[in-house]
């Protein structure tokens, strides 16, 4: 059974993983938007381009509540730390 304070470097350390994990998230998010739009001004008229680019849209959101999940991890992790330490 781990220690009190074994338990608070576990969880700091996930803390500190979802932070990094949400800031390459929402990175990749911006970088998949980005992408998408500029894809979106070749494909005009095409069934199947814009197909693809709804389907880029879709994958961007799904990023971004992924990036935000993250975050919210986080702080979960920063309230737990904080229980544990009292």
């Amino acid at each position: 059974m781990l220690s009190i304070d074994e338990l608070i470097r576990e969880v700091s350390s996930i803390k500190v993983d979802s932070d990094q994990l949400s800031t390459m998230i929402a990175s990749a998010g911006t970088s998949l938007s980005s992408q998408s739009n500029t894809l979106a001004g070749l494909v005009r008229g095409s069934r199947t381009g814009q197909d693809a680019v709804m389907a880029l849209s879709v994958a961007a959101r799904s990023m971004s509540n992924a990036a935000a999940s993250m975050k919210t991890l986080s702080r979960t992790c920063d309230q737990c730390v904080a229980n544990l330490s009292k």
